[in-house]
């Protein structure tokens, strides 16, 4: 089951890859990837998976029918709290965090409306990039769980921004190496992950 999700989220990645490259190369501004660039992508991919559907997974509480019950929180807040507090997310870690979620805590189901939320998500940004190519605006929306530049390249087209090193947000002071940085340790990721282990706490 979590290698039938990961294959559908490295296709939509994919997919999103691929659009940028088309509508890059018709405005002039398209970003090669470098190697090293695609060795990082392929290494970050388990904590870029992880990022993604611990940020969709309170879109299951909107639901009744796919919110997590109090037995599935009870499993689920242990992980999330040691992410929470983890000065770096291993690719190896994101693994094993991966496959306790899919595999042995959320329900067929579940998976499947997690599945929906993650294409939407890159139709979203998708229909996003779209409009700013539109309006003129070239800087791309980041990819959560991607440090710096990287971030930029998978979810947009764009330049960064004068003096934005390539470290970048997520990967300020840990050198944008694989595993070196945890996505859920600053900013509205951060935000959003302590919101979400509240709202299971009280289940």
């Amino acid at each position: 089951m979590a290698k039938t999700r990961t294959t559908l989220t490295l296709t939509a990645l994919a997919f999103t890859t691929l659009t940028l490259g088309a509508a890059s190369a018709q405005t002039g501004t398209q970003r090669q990837m470098t190697p090293e660039m695609q060795a990082r992508m392929k290494a970050m991919q388990p904590v870029t998976d992880l990022a993604q559907t611990v940020r969709l997974l309170p879109d299951l509480e909107k639901n009744k029918a796919t919110a997590l019950t109090r037995a599935q929180a009870k499993q689920l807040l242990p992980i999330l709290t040691t992410i929470q507090k983890s000065t770096s997310v291993q690719p190896n870690d994101a693994k094993k965090y991966l496959t306790q979620i899919e595999d042995r805590i959320l329900t067929a189901k579940q998976l499947t409306a997690l599945d929906s939320l993650i294409l939407k998500a890159e139709q979203d940004r998708e229909a996003r990039r779209t409009q700013a190519q539109r309006s003129g605006q070239t800087q791309g929306q980041r990819v959560p769980g991607l440090p710096g530049g990287l971030g930029t390249l998978m979810g947009g087209q764009g330049q960064r921004p004068a003096g934005q090193t390539g470290q970048g947000q997520g990967g300020q002071g840990q050198g944008g190496q694989p595993g070196q940085f945890n996505p859920f340790k600053q900013g509205r990721m951060a935000e959003q992950l302590t919101a979400y282990i509240k709202v299971l706490q009280k289940k």
